[in-house]
C-alpha cells in the first residue's frame, strides 16, 4: 500500500509539475439534450435541467480561453452537440477569436443537411463519431434509438463531401465496446481516418463494472482539463454527468479564478496523496485505476 502511494504521489507531482495556470483544454457544453438512449449511459440519474447554452456565455468563455492562453477546446460534454443548431457558428466564433483546435464528439444521427454543411465550413478541426459493436444488430441493442444504417451512410457522406472541398475535420470513429474488434475494423475500413478504441467507464460510479479496483493512480483531468456544463457551472470533469461536484460557476467566476481556487487545490492534492477515496465523485471512479474493467 504504501509502495502505491509513492507511486500516486510521484506521478502526481509530474502531473501538477506540467499544470498551468489556465487549463489546457476547455470542455464547453452547450447542450445536454440527447436523442439516444444508450444503454451504458447514465441519463436516468442526470437530474440536471435539459438546455441550451446562452451565447452571452458562450462568448465569455471563449474570450478567457483566448485569454488565457488555451489551444483546444471540445464543444461537447454530456449531451449530443449537434442539437444545438447555433453548433457551427459557435465553433467559428471560437476559430475566429483565435482558438487553435476545435474538436467534437457526436453520435453521427445528425449529420447531414444544413449542420452537416454547417460544420465543414465552421473551421472544425476534428469530429469523433461512436460506433460501438461491430456490426449492425450489436450497434442497435448498444445504442437505442440509434440506426446503424443511417449513421453509416451519414459518416460515408461527411467523409465524401470534405474530401470534394479539400478542407475539413478530421474523422475518427470512437469504440468503447465492441465483441469483435477486427470486424469492427473491417466494417469501418476507408470511412474515418482514424479508429480509437477507448476503454468503457463506469460514469464515476454511476454504472457497476467488474475489475480490479486495488491499484490507485491520480487522475489527470483535474491537471490539465476544465469542464463547464450547460448552466456555466464547473464539474469536477467530463464524468461527473449530473453536477454533483461544482468547483465554480462561469457566470459570475473567471475560468482561471475558478481553476486556481482553494477547492480545485484540494482535489488534486488528494490525488498527488493517492486519496481519491476521500473525494465521493472519485472513490469509485474506474479511471481511477490501473487495472482495466468491464461492464458487469
Amino acid at each position: 500500500m504504501q509502495t502505491l502511494r509513492i507511486f500516486g504521489q510521484v506521478v502526481g507531482g509530474v502531473m501538477e509539475a506540467a499544470r498551468s495556470q489556465f487549463p489546457k483544454v476547455v470542455r464547453i457544453e452547450t447542450t445536454n439534450h440527447c436523442n439516444a438512449v444508450c444503454t451504458f449511459c447514465p441519463r436516468e440519474s442526470i437530474g440536471r435541467k435539459k438546455t441550451f447554452m446562452e451565447q452571452s456565455l458562450f462568448e465569455k468563455l471563449i474570450g478567457e480561453c483566448v485569454e488565457g492562453g488555451c489551444q483546444m477546446i471540445h464543444m461537447h460534454n454530456f449531451g449530443e452537440p449537434l442539437l444545438d443548431k447555433r453548433l457551427p457558428e459557435r465553433i467559428r466564433y471560437a476559430k475566429d477569436q483565435g482558438i487553435r483546435k476545435v474538436k467534437l464528439f457526436s453520435n453521427g444521427a445528425l449529420l447531414y443537411g444544413k449542420m452537416a454543411e454547417g460544420l465543414l465550413e465552421s473551421g472544425l478541426d476534428e469530429i469523433k463519431i461512436s460506433i460501438d459493436g461491430a456490426d449492425a444488430e450489436e450497434f442497435n441493442t448498444i445504442r437505442v434509438g440509434l440506426n446503424h444504417a443511417q449513421v453509416v451512410e451519414n459518416v460515408r457522406q461527411f467523409m465524401r463531401m470534405r474530401d470534394e472541398r479539400g478542407h475539413g475535420p478530421k474523422i475518427v470513429a470512437a469504440c468503447t465496446t465492441t465483441s469483435n474488434v477486427k470486424q469492427t475494423k473491417q466494417m469501418l475500413n476507408g470511412m474515418v481516418d482514424g479508429i480509437d478504441f477507448a476503454r468503457i467507464h463506469n460514469w464515476a460510479g454511476s454504472r457497476k463494472l467488474l475489475g480490479d479496483f486495488s491499484m490507485r493512480k491520480p487522475c489527470d483531468r483535474p491537471f490539465r482539463t476544465l469542464t463547464v456544463l450547460v448552466n456555466g457551472d464547473v464539474a469536477l470533469c467530463c464524468l461527473d454527468h449530473s453536477g454533483r461536484q461544482v468547483l465554480g460557476n462561469c457566470e459570475t467566476e473567471r475560468l482561471a479564478d475558478i481553476w486556481n481556487n482553494a477547492l480545485y487545490e484540494e482535489i488534486r492534492r488528494k490525488h498527488r496523496e493517492s486519496r481519491q477515496d476521500e473525494i465521493p465523485l472519485c472513490s469509485g471512479c474506474s479511471k481511477c485505476f490501473l487495472i482495466g474493467a468491464k461492464a458487469a
